[in-house]
C-alpha cells in the first residue's frame, strides 16, 4: 500500500524542509533522490510541499500596508533564504536524474515567475541505441528509420559532451522506402504523472534540439524539424501507432517547427525549437526530430542522411496564460 500525501511520514517532512532550507547532507541528499524515484505519493506531496512554501516566502516578502513598522525581521529572513535556495530545490530533485537514467530529468526551475519542468534531458551519452523499428508504441526509448549514437564524424563535434544522434536513412528494419525524403526518429513520453499541470488547458510544452551536418553539395539542401504529438492512452501500446499518418490524424492536438534549412559549415549547431499547448485529455506526447532532403533533382538519392546529426534534446512544461482576445 502506498502512503497517503496526506498522511506523510515525519521523514518526509524532514527531508523536504531540509532541502528547501539548504540543510541537506549527502546521505539526507541520496534519500531524498531515491524517494521521489520510487514513491509516487511522495512525489505528489513534494509538488504540495514546494508549492505550499514558495507561497509563504512570497507573502513573508510582501510589506504589510496597515502596520509597516511591525515587520518582522525573521520573515525577511524567509523571504531570502526561500530566494536564495531555488537553485537548492531543483538540485535536490535533479538528483533523481543520475539514478533514473543519464537522459531523463524531472526537477523544478523558476521561468519567469512560473515553474517550468523538465520532461526530457538528452545527449545521448548513455543509455542504448536507437531502435529502428519505426514508431515506438511504448514510452522510454528513441526509435524510427536507421539512425545511430555517434561520436565525432566528419568534421562534426557532439554539441556537448562526446555523443550526438546520426541520421542514416529515410526507411527503417522490415519496411524499405525507396522514395522517401526524410529520415525521422520518435521518443513517446509519458505525462500522466503531470496531469494537475495542464488538466485545465493551461500549460504549454516546449521541445527544442540543435542540428548539424557535414559538408554537402551546392546542388543538395537539407532541413530539420520538431513535432509534437499530444495523445490519449487509447492510442498507446498498439500497432495502430505505426499505421500511415495515424499520429496527425488520430492525434488531440500537434504542432510542427518551421524548418529550419541546414548550413554548410560543420563547426555550428542550429538550433530548432517547437511548442503545443497541452489539451485536457493529454496523456502521452509523441515526440519527432526529423531531417528531410529538399534537393529538387529526381536523379540522385534522397534517403541517405549518413551526414547529419542531432544533440541536446530538451523537452519542458510550464503555465503559460493564453493570449487575450480583444
Amino acid at each position: 500500500m502506498t502512503e497517503s500525501p496526506f498522511n506523510a511520514p515525519a521523514e518526509w517532512h524532514r527531508l523536504f524542509d531540509a532541502a528547501l532550507n539548504n540543510t541537506l547532507d549527502e546521505a539526507a541528499a541520496t534519500r531524498l533522490a531515491e524517494l521521489l524515484r520510487d514513491n509516487a505519493a511522495a512525489r505528489e506531496f513534494w509538488f504540495l510541499y514546494h508549492d505550499n512554501e514558495c507561497g509563504l516566502a512570497e507573502l513573508a516578502a510582501v510589506e504589510p500596508v496597515s502596520r509597516p513598522s511591525v515587520r518582522p525581521t525573521v520573515q525577511s529572513k524567509k523571504s531570502d533564504s526561500w530566494l536564495g535556495q531555488r537553485s537548492l530545490v531543483a538540485a535536490a530533485a535533479g538528483l533523481v536524474v543520475g539514478l533514473l537514467s543519464a537522459s531523463l530529468a524531472w526537477g523544478y526551475v523558476e521561468l519567469q515567475s512560473r515553474r517550468a519542468i523538465t520532461l526530457l534531458q538528452e545527449s545521448f551519452e548513455s543509455g542504448p541505441g536507437p531502435l529502428v523499428i519505426g514508431v515506438p508504441i511504448e514510452p522510454g526509448h528513441w526509435s524510427g528509420d536507421y539512425s545511430a549514437i555517434v561520436s565525432e564524424q566528419q568534421g562534426v563535434k557532439p554539441a556537448s559532451e562526446k555523443k550526438m544522434l546520426r541520421f542514416l536513412r529515410g526507411d527503417f528494419q522490415g519496411r524499405r522506402i525507396p522514395s522517401s525524403h526524410s529520415s525521422d526518429v520518435f521518443r513517446l513520453v509519458d505525462v500522466r504523472p503531470y496531469r494537475r499541470e495542464f488538466a485545465d488547458g493551461g500549460a504549454v510544452v516546449q521541445l527544442s534540439a540543435v542540428f548539424n551536418a557535414a559538408p554537402f553539395p551546392e546542388d543538395e539542401n537539407f532541413s530539420a524539424t520538431l513535432t509534437i504529438f499530444a495523445l490519449d492512452a487509447s492510442l498507446v501500446g498498439t500497432e495502430m501507432l505505426k499505421a500511415e499518418n495515424v499520429l496527425s490524424t488520430e492525434s488531440l492536438a500537434f504542432s510542427r517547427s518551421t524548418k529550419v534549412v541546414m548550413d554548410r559549415d560543420p563547426t555550428t549547431w542550429q538550433k530548432v525549437s517547437n511548442e503545443l499547448r497541452l489539451p485536457p485529455g493529454t496523456d502521452y506526447l509523441m515526440l519527432r526530430m526529423g531531417m528531410s532532403n529538399d534537393a529538387k533533382s529526381q536523379d540522385k538519392r534522397r534517403d541517405s542522411f549518413a551526414g547529419h546529426f542531432a544533440d541536446k534534446v530538451q523537452l519542458v512544461i510550464a503555465r503559460r496564460a493564453e493570449i487575450p482576445v480583444p
